[in-house]
């Protein structure tokens, strides 16, 4: 992984932070506002790309909040496919997709199954060239479209719960909870907690998907009760 790392570094290292693991590269922005997540097979000397890319964008208004208490309670905040990938990024708001959808990129490499030799630059400098252009249409079709939170709630308000899953990071129900209260705060901030607290304590009992979920919110609440004093 010597070469993908020199080589990433030197296509990527000025904007981005270059992480490089057996399962995936994490191209994660110095100002912390954004990623793109890109999956690997690490074999003995050579690797194959995995088919989707993941782009995730960061509200640290939203993340400096909620980030704290998913940390003191434990909660899982990734999915199935991004641990293969070994996405490590938090972030708010996620766009997951594969490649081959992407005009212009070529991904004859992910589609032959072609085995890339570890010690190859040429090799891998031909693969990186093809992520620098989806990390280019991701900029402008998913990171660009999403500047503001307000643009977040506002999009989320249309949405299916399907398609609110799909954009959201992990824990979904409670990433859209800050979001709400962030951009129209509730009239009734006690009533709208209070039974989100006495839902997910319910959830818990019947599936561990929510273990702790309450407790979140719980410190949720504290929080933003303590804003409005």
């Amino acid at each position: 992984m010597e070469v993908l790392k020199k080589v990433a570094e030197e296509f990527f290292g000025n904007e981005f932070e270059c992480k490089i693991y057996s399962n995936g590269i994490t191209l994660a922005s110095k100002d912390n506002s954004k990623a793109f997540c890109f999956g690997l097979m690490s074999y003995d000397s050579s690797f194959r790309i995995r088919e989707n890319v993941y782009a995730i964008k960061n509200f640290e208004e939203v993340e400096s909040i909620l980030q704290p208490l998913l940390k003191k309670y434990k909660v899982s905040q990734g999915d199935f496919e991004m641990g293969m990938y070994g996405v490590d990024y938090k972030g708010t708001i996620k766009k997951g997709m594969p490649m081959k959808e992407i005009a212009g990129v070529d991904t004859s490499f992910i589609e032959d199954m072609t085995n890339i030799d570890g010690g190859d630059e040429a090799q891998i400098v031909r693969v990186l060239s093809e992520f620098k252009k989806v990390i280019v249409y991701l900029e402008d079709e998913f990171i660009n479209r999403y500047k503001t939170l307000q643009q977040v709630y506002e999009a989320l308000k249309s949405m299916t719960p399907k398609e609110r899953g799909e954009l959201l990071m992990m824990p979904s129900p409670i990433k859209r909870m800050v979001i709400d209260v962030l951009c129209v705060p509730p009239a009734d901030l006690d009533s709208m907690f209070e039974s989100a607290i006495a839902d997910f304590k319910e959830a818990e009992k019947e599936h561990s998907v929510f273990k702790n979920y309450y407790k979140v919110v719980e410190g949720l609440y504290h929080y933003f009760k303590s804003q409005k004093t």
